[in-house]
């Protein structure tokens, strides 16, 4: 049977440029010099609507560390993995080192935590095809254009059932051994072992993997019949390292653990687990207090900007310190931004309605990015939005915490110049020491009723607040949160095993390139690699050699650089 080549333009050639065969090619990204690059893979942890993703914790988090890493270096390249939306995401379209791959993604957060999707893996830069009646297809429904194709057992190519055709399979982008992975970055544990056993057996990478768990399903927390703390803790055991968010959490943690596995897997653990506290951006610090602090209709504003749940101890906030606030005194209202009507049972003795502040109440619900006004406005705006509305409010309340983790809330208002109050716990302490504290809910609105009254006193506070964001809790390059992250990529990623120098095997690969000059990933292992070899090692040897170079761009390419060549680079 003869095979024929088909690439991109010679399909475009044979149908025609008015049938999309594929998605748009991607423009070339990166600075296309030779550098010793690191490629990363990242794997989500998604807790929002995926149709707004940007606005998840999760997005907004990477893309902080992607940013301020890009500030202090320029080898490294990344490709993110986030669920596939019905809107355009464009938020890290700027970021020139960065590549996102969407797949299919369940709504439901617990579903997620056990999901792992090969097959949309394997097709995943692929955005959309054509059938037959040329309409749009999903790449994610079968991977389909005029003819219906099955995956053969050659890495990287399909096979057409019904013609003599065997054809690369859509060019570099959909074939994961033709890319280079040095480190899995995994905000999602229990994905661990799928990711390293995937990208491992079914392709030809075996990295390191570092990983951050933001959340942990641990009994305090969890409602739920099947939770994954076991295999989150499993997941951790394949990294060489695991951020969380506080000390406190790690200590949880590991007493549940205790529960579940030896004292030499939990020893393990507790080598692997480190704190890693969530920085503030910058740019999203404002420079001075703002005033005043009474809103344009003559009330103070008590802002809980946390989620509504269970573990942020909604009920008791609003049955056992607003209410009786309320009952004492009425110059005041609660802005609770994530508060979703639709989704709450009532409690106590007043009605959601009734506690409205349109009705009479205390409460305002206003959610920039579900208000008419502001719905389809960027993120950006919205953001901002949210962020000025900080700024203006009196005191910020932050709650007992059942999973001891960080408050992405509290920091928002911190360097907003809105102090808040905060439980008396070990994980508050780490993230503001300077703050004051309660101990119970009548001592709670005794702190409520002080900021409120006392405009000296609250000020002082958010003054003290501010300035320890600004000197312990900033993503600038310059302080500790980047540069221990960029310290970390290094080393995790040099503990990868590297192939011997000397072997008859690196030989071969560097007497090609040096004769070449340059390779891209997939010249280089086509007609020369086993499917049972394993490229990791080489690619750790190469990066290791004084004149190998990997080009900052999408797909690897690697150059021989002389010595001269290289302080040109």
């Amino acid at each position: 049977m003869k095979q024929k080549g088909l690439n991109r333009e010679m399909l475009t050639y044979m149908y025609g440029d008015g049938i999309d065969l594929f998605s748009e090619k991607k423009s070339d990204r990166g600075s296309n010099k030779p550098r010793k690059m690191k490629r990363i893979l990242v794997w989500p942890n998604i807790t929002f609507d995926i149709e707004r993703l940007e606005q998840d914790s999760y997005v907004q988090t990477i893309y902080k560390m992607i940013e301020g890493l890009n500030k202090v270096r320029d080898d490294l390249w990344w490709e993110l993995v986030l669920p596939l939306t019905t809107k355009d995401f464009t938020l890290f379209d700027k970021i020139d080192n960065v590549d996102v791959v969407q797949l299919k993604w369940p709504q439901n957060i617990q579903t997620t935590r056990g999901h792992f999707d090969k097959f949309s893996l394997n097709t995943s830069f692929v955005k959309k095809d054509v059938d037959k009646e040329g309409k749009l297809a999903s790449a994610h429904s079968g991977i389909e254009y005029q003819i219906k194709r099955e995956r053969n057992t050659t890495i990287g190519k399909t096979q057409d059932t019904d013609f003599d055709i065997h054809w690369k399979y859509y060019e570099d982008e959909v074939n994961w051994n033709f890319k280079d992975i040095d480190l899995i970055f995994s905000h999602l544990p229990e994905t661990t072992w799928n990711l390293v056993n995937y990208l491992g057996n079914e392709w030809h990478h075996l990295p390191p993997v570092l990983g951050y768990c933001h959340w942990f399903d641990v009994p305090e927390v969890c409602n739920w019949r099947y939770p994954a703390f076991i295999r989150e803790c499993e997941g951790i055991s394949l990294m060489d390292k695991c951020y969380v968010n506080t000390e406190s959490q790690k200590k949880l943690v590991l007493e549940n653990a205790k529960k579940h596995f030896s004292d030499e897997f939990v020893s393990t653990l507790d080598d692997k687990i480190e704190p890693y506290h969530l920085p503030v951006n910058e740019k999203d610090t404002i420079d001075k207090l703002k005033k005043p602090f009474i809103d344009s209709e003559g009330e103070q504003t008590i802002v809980f900007n946390h989620r509504t749940k269970t573990y942020k101890d909604f009920k008791n906030f609003i049955l056992k310190v607003c209410d009786p606030l309320w009952d004492k005194r009425q110059d005041f209202k609660v802005w609770i931004p994530l508060l979703d009507l639709a989704q709450m049972k009532e409690m106590g003795d007043k009605t959601w309605q009734e506690r409205l502040k349109k009705n009479g109440g205390y409460i305002d619900n206003l959610n920039y990015s579900k208000h008419p006004e502001h719905e389809d406005k960027p993120t950006e705006v919205i953001k901002q939005l949210y962020y000025d509305r900080l700024s203006e409010c009196k005191v910020g309340y932050s709650p007992p915490q059942k999973y001891n983790g960080w408050s992405v809330a509290t920091t928002d208002g911190m360097m907003r110049g809105c102090p808040f109050i905060m439980f008396d716990a070990e994980y508050y302490q780490e993230l503001n020491p300077t703050a004051d504290t309660f101990t119970n809910y009548d001592h709670a609105i005794k702190l409520l009723e002080r900021y409120l009254d006392d405009d000296e006193y609250r000020d002082k506070k958010a003054q003290e607040s501010l300035d320890y964001v600004n000197k312990h809790l900033s993503w600038n390059p310059d302080e500790k949160a980047i540069k221990r992250l960029s310290k970390d990529i290094n080393k995790v990623i040099k503990s990868a095993p590297s192939a011997n120098p000397n072997g008859d095997g690196m030989k071969k690969i560097l007497k090609d390139l040096k004769e070449a000059g340059s390779m891209t990933k997939r010249e280089l292992i086509s007609q020369r690699w086993g499917s049972g070899i394993k490229f990791t090692p080489y690619r750790r040897a190469l990066m290791e050699h004084p004149n190998v170079m990997d080009t900052h761009q999408r797909i690897s390419t690697y150059q021989w650089v002389d010595k001269k060549d290289e302080s040109n680079a």
